[in-house]
């Protein structure tokens, strides 16, 4: 079966993205549009011009904190006031902090853990009732190439993506055979994430490790979670997909 089977699948279902301002976020936000889905948009603090030209009759924004049950309780209000629910989520909301073992202080490990993990998860568990009622349920969570590898300073981040892995695996087996639960574990992508990170050292280390020696784009990680929504992927579930240039060869 063709990309456009996979597009037919997924015409008319309604898809939640948090995160949807990012740059993985957005990139599947505008695939979906164009693909005829109907879109509930959760875009971080003072984000939601970022997804303005996505909005009409079919799409909706608002912003979410991960971190606050009210937020997430008014993002899921918005979804079952204007759609009646939804079809498909996708956990792309996270943050990344770069610091040694010497200079990250609990403040900021327990704030990357939060948002990245448990905001996921709070998210997953909230959609849970809503998503039982649709035939085509489907969650994909955005986990990294770090959960498998770690990296120098990038302690909290690795270790809520790893958190990301073993929760996917087991919301598939709890949730199953009703809602499919995959992941998807990108390599170096170019992102605003990304992006504060970039000198050309850093770029140049990163792209040494690859086998295709580039970053990776949105569009390709949006094409892995967009395959993990459709149903072409109607016999995945508790599986990570890793866009990452050849960087992991599990």
């Amino acid at each position: 079966m063709g990309m456009s089977a996979s597009t037919h699948s997924l015409a008319d279902r309604t898809i939640m993205i948090t995160g949807a301002s990012g740059g993985i976020g957005l990139a599947l936000a505008s695939s979906l549009r164009a693909k005829g889905c109907r879109l509930v948009l959760g875009t971080g603090r003072g984000e939601l011009a970022l997804v303005d030209s996505l909005v009409g009759h079919s799409v909706v924004s608002t912003e979410v904190d991960v971190t606050d049950p009210e937020s997430i309780s008014a993002l899921m209000a918005l979804a079952e006031r204007e759609f009646g629910g939804f079809d498909g989520l996708v956990t792309a909301a996270g943050i990344m902090e770069q610091a040694s073992i010497d200079e990250l202080d609990l403040a900021t490990w327990s704030r990357v853990i939060s948002v990245n993990l448990t905001g996921t998860y709070s998210i997953v568990a909230a959609s849970v009732s809503p998503l039982r009622r649709s035939k085509h349920a489907a969650v994909v969570m955005l986990a990294s190439q770090l959960a498998y590898t770690g990296a120098r300073s990038a302690i909290a981040y690795s270790a809520s993506k790893a958190g990301i892995l073993g929760l996917t695996r087991s919301l598939a087996l709890e949730l199953a055979p009703g809602i499919r639960v995959n992941a998807v574990a990108p390599g170096p992508i170019e992102t605003p994430m990304t992006a504060r990170h970039a000198t050309p050292e850093w770029v140049a280390a990163k792209t040494s490790r690859l086998a295709m020696s580039r970053f990776g784009t949105p569009a390709e990680v949006a094409s892995a979670i967009t395959f993990l929504l459709s149903d072409e992927s109607s016999y995945f579930t508790g599986q990570t997909l890793s866009p990452n240039g050849g960087g992991v060869m599990p």
